[in-house]
């Protein structure tokens, strides 16, 4: 199912992805013509990603897998692992509000980045994240010298 066409309630979703579904088809009704919503129903859970029409924002998407949810927010950096409980399912909506919202900075590196989002009470959540062997090699002040990204809203109304 994408917000294309929202009206479609999508099939065969089982009880397993049911924790992020209605979060999913929340996002994709809030954000038509914002950003595209896809939520697919791959054999093992539930998979969305939520890309904005904006270019300056933020892309992000989250993996259900029965009793795990994995939420993407940067290049590497940004990886959330949760569980369907309902104080992690909070924090995943309170997540994409402020990915929509453009409270996201993100600094990138050779094969690494830090990802910050600003929480709707003010809190900051960070997560640095590394990619294969040349993400595992030092680079001294990596996070004072390379490009920094303050991602923007969906759309000016977010």
């Amino acid at each position: 199912m994408s917000n294309t066409n929202s009206q479609d309630v999508p099939d065969g979703f089982g009880s397993a992805t049911a924790a992020t579904l209605g979060l999913a088809t929340r996002f994709a009704h809030e954000l038509a013509g914002a950003a595209e919503v896809k939520i697919e129903n791959p054999q093992w859970g539930l998979a969305v990603t939520i890309t904005p029409t904006n270019p300056d924002a933020r892309a992000f998407g989250w993996a259900e897998f029965g009793e795990e949810i994995v939420l993407q927010v940067g290049e590497y950096g940004g990886r959330w692992e949760l569980r369907p409980a309902p104080e992690d399912l909070a924090f995943l909506d309170d997540m994409a509000n402020s990915v929509v919202a453009g409270r996201v900075r993100e600094v990138l590196a050779r094969k690494r980045s830090l990802v910050e989002v600003v929480m709707p009470d003010g809190s900051v959540e960070t997560h640095i994240g590394y990619e294969g062997l040349a993400g595992c090699l030092p680079l001294p002040a990596w996070r004072r010298r390379s490009r920094s990204v303050q991602y923007a809203p969906y759309s000016s109304s977010s």
